[in-house]
This record gives C-alpha cells, sequence and structure tokens, in this order.
C-alpha cells in the first residue's frame, strides 16, 4: 500500500507540470499573476464536503469522512481510501491551503467492467466538486469520452487531456496498475 501511496504521489507531481495531448487548443498558464501556482478555490475540507454532495448527487457511496492533511516537501496533501481500495490524493498549497491538484486512482482490481464503471463514478464526482459549474449531463459527457478516447489509444505516451472552465482533466491509464483522473487548475 505504501509503494502504490508513493506511486500516486509521484505521478500526481510529475502529471500536474507536463502537458502530453491537448485536444481543446494550447494550456493556459498555469500561474496566476502574482506567480504562484494556481488552485481551486477549496480548501481541504470545503472539497471534502464539495465532494461528499457530489458523491450524493450522482448517486455514488464515495464519502470522505476525515481529512487529515500531511506536510510534503512541496505541497502538503491529503489522501483518501475508499473501502473499495480506491484512493483520493489532493495537493494542498502551503501558502493558501487551497487545492492544488486532485488525483483519484482506480488499481486494477477487478474485471475490466467493474474498473471502468469505477473510474466512470469516481471521475464524475471528482470533475463536479473541482468544477460545479458544469452539469451533470456535461460531466458525464466528459468523462465518458474521455475513457472512450482512452481506451482507443495504441500509443501508450499520449493521453486524453481537456481544459473546461479553467480546469484541467488529464485520464492516464497504466497497464496492470490502474486508471488515474487528475483535475488541476489552469
Amino acid at each position: 500500500m505504501k509503494t502504490l501511496t508513493c506511486a500516486l504521489l509521484a505521478l500526481c507531481l510529475v502529471a500536474c507540470g507536463k502537458a502530453v495531448e491537448t485536444r481543446t487548443g494550447e494550456a493556459p498558464e498555469r500561474h496566476s499573476s502574482l506567480g504562484r501556482e494556481a488552485e481551486f478555490e477549496l480548501t481541504s475540507e470545503q472539497f471534502a464536503s464539495a465532494f461528499n454532495a457530489a458523491s450524493r448527487a450522482y448517486g455514488q457511496s464515495f464519502k470522505i469522512a476525515k481529512v487529515e492533511v500531511r506536510h510534503g516537501a512541496v505541497h502538503d496533501y491529503f489522501q483518501h481510501t475508499f473501502s473499495t481500495g480506491i484512493s483520493l490524493t489532493a495537493a494542498v498549497s502551503k501558502e493558501t491551503g487551497h487545492i492544488t491538484s486532485v488525483t483519484a486512482l482506480v488499481a486494477e482490481n477487478g474485471t475490466a467492467a467493474d474498473n471502468r464503471n469505477n473510474v466512470l463514478a469516481l471521475s464524475e464526482v471528482v470533475a463536479a466538486t473541482v468544477n460545479p459549474r458544469l452539469s451533470q449531463n456535461k460531466t458525464s459527457e466528459l468523462v465518458r469520452d474521455m475513457m472512450q478516447e482512452a481506451s482507443s489509444s495504441q500509443d501508450a505516451g499520449k493521453f486524453p487531456q481537456r481544459f473546461i472552465n479553467n480546469v484541467r482533466y488529464v485520464l492516464r491509464n497504466g497497464s496492470g496498475i490502474g486508471y488515474w483522473w487528475i483535475a488541476n487548475p489552469v
């Protein structure tokens, strides 16, 4: 479990700064005019509350009961592992306490259909949490399109990516490891 957590955090930090494929044009600048990293207007507690509300709205059972922010070298972070083994990690700005990145990991634990359903469900909830202006239909369409693109891509170096309402979404599929759904403010 420790290895999986370390791998997830490393991937999150690497993915936060790299754009592999852009479907909707050039990536916007990732820093504000003050030179700070872009961040969501959510603290870790606000994120947990919004996540739980989005989970209920989407008819999912995901729930973050408690947030324990841990201190890291670059960012602070919190991680929550659901009973199904699915995990969620959010980077937290040391300066402001706002969320700077969210990564959901759905490990390959069951059938391909179960894994796909789990990543679809969790990705919709995360997308709705960090981008509440998206309608439920738009959120579901976004996640389905990216899953379809990931399934059809033969190039292991290309991952679906979208920019919507100043949020960058990336879906990564590591064969044998699982799916990562990443959301970053831009």
